[in-house]
């Protein structure tokens, strides 16, 4: 498959999204194809916690959780990608709330049981506070669960990108590179035990249904991290 050419303006994680909102569900994204399943089976049984997902843009991975008995609150800066979240949730019993990360989560203390944060870290410089905000509102024993663009894909040059329907080009977002290390540093220093570091690696299968991922069959293209706060973990 024969690329698009890439645009050479860079937008905003704010602009991106707003422009990608519309579309992203249905774009060729083998990213989100690869990550989605893997967070989500990373959760394990979800039947009764109580879920914040940070960074939840259109609900991808709200849905699932929802369907599998879990209560979840979604929080997303992005105004345009929270309607497609409640159009898609209009009969679900769920909560979006517009926040901008690193700010404080308007939540109290020990308030959830699993956070999840998928595809959003790397969008934001101050990942530590993101991290310690994520231990503050957890209860003791919950757990954390982040994915991000691989750090071989970004140490590249590679952002995240959308194909815009108007010109045809990749549309490349502002993305930070940071290094497996430093993902599991902000962690550990925010007060989080490391459970696993996981690459995620393009599969034959993925290949075979989404083209776009054809060029990276048998590589790394996204990270998970899954931490636990401890039962002693100070917010």
């Amino acid at each position: 498959m024969q690329e698009s050419p890439e645009s050479a303006t860079e937008l905003s994680p704010l602009d991106g999204y707003a422009a990608w909102a519309e579309r992203y569900d249905d774009e060729d994204n083998p990213l989100a194809l690869l990550e989605g399943p893997a967070i989500i089976a990373a959760c394990g049984d979800a039947q009764g916690l109580r879920v914040l997902d940070v960074g939840c843009g259109t609900g991808r991975h709200t849905i699932p959780l929802l369907e599998m008995g879990a209560s979840v609150v979604g929080l997303d800066f992005s105004p345009e990608m929270l309607s497609i979240a409640r159009q898609r949730t209009a009969n679900r019993d769920v909560e979006f709330l517009q926040h901008s990360l690193p700010d404080p989560f308007p939540f109290t203390d020990e308030s959830f049981d699993l956070v999840i944060s998928g595809l959003v870290v790397e969008h934001v410089p101050d990942l530590e506070t993101v991290f310690r905000e994520c231990l503050r509102v957890l209860k003791p024993g919950g757990r954390c669960l982040v994915t991000a663009l691989h750090p071989d894909r970004t140490a590249a040059g590679q952002r995240a990108r959308f194909i815009d329907p108007v010109t045809g080009l990749r549309t490349p977002i502002a993305t930070i590179h940071r290094t497996e290390s430093e993902y599991l540093v902000a962690a550990r220093s925010a007060g989080f035990d490391v459970l696993e570091s996981r690459t995620l690696v393009v599969t034959k299968e993925l290949a075979e249904r989404s083209p776009r991922a054809v060029k990276y069959f048998g590589l790394p293209l996204g990270w998970l991290g899954a931490f636990r706060k401890g039962f002693q973990s100070e917010p």
